[in-house]
């Protein structure tokens, strides 16, 4: 495989085709017969399993063989090197008519994120993380300086951040981790909640954030 300024290139213009094909055409646009409930109560749609499948044969093709997705779990996560995938972080908006979706992909090597992914297919935005800096649209993007902070809490996070995040203006989570991250990215946000969250969601969310000290 080659990570480089053409496979990030290629990356967004795939998912941009994708997201024209599947996603934006069905944005709150769905019957009930392609819709499921799965076992953790969350839900999953048809074209959840469609982008899903896309992503995973350009990313084989691509050379990445051990890939962990939300729709296909396995136990790739013992290897040392691995692809996640979240082919739509934020179903129940897609579902809803919601303008807040993401794709996401990380790439984790020795428990190290090699780059990862938010695409925001609504405004066709690419962010991406490589080599210790983030992106936007293949341009870098420096840390904004937050002068004041916006987020959200729930109550047990309130009293374990007390000390720590004491004045702020609340803002609702997004239902999306990777909207939340862009909405970080963009200064709209200082500050995230991301207990609960699973891998495909986690890895390529941390990846961002750790860049962001």
């Amino acid at each position: 495989m080659i990570i480089d300024v053409n496979f990030f290139n290629q990356t967004h213009s795939f998912f941009k085709d994708v997201s024209k094909k599947y996603l934006l055409p069905n944005l709150g646009n769905l019957k009930k017969d392609q819709i499921s409930e799965k076992l953790d109560n969350s839900l999953v749609t048809e074209y959840d399993l469609i982008i899903e499948n896309d992503l995973i044969k350009y990313f084989n093709e691509k050379g990445f063989a051990n890939i962990i997705s939300e729709e296909n779990n396995s136990d790739l996560l013992d290897y040392k090197q691995f692809l996640t995938i979240d082919p739509i972080d934020g179903t129940r908006n897609f579902i809803n008519g919601i303008n807040k979706v993401v794709i996401m992909v990380s790439f984790i090597n020795e428990n190290e994120s090699i780059f990862s992914i938010i695409y925001d297919p609504i405004q066709n935005n690419f962010y991406h993380s490589f080599d210790n800096k983030i992106f936007k649209n293949h341009k870098h993007i420096s840390k904004k300086k937050y002068q004041h902070h916006i987020g959200f809490l729930g109550s047990h996070a309130k009293e374990f951040f007390k000390d720590k995040i004491s004045e702020y203006t609340e803002k609702k989570r997004s239902r999306s981790i990777g909207y939340d991250v862009i909405e970080i990215l963009e200064g709209d946000r200082t500050f995230m909640t991301i207990y609960g969250s699973k891998i495909w969601d986690l890895f390529p969310a941390m990846s961002f954030l750790e860049n962001l000290n």
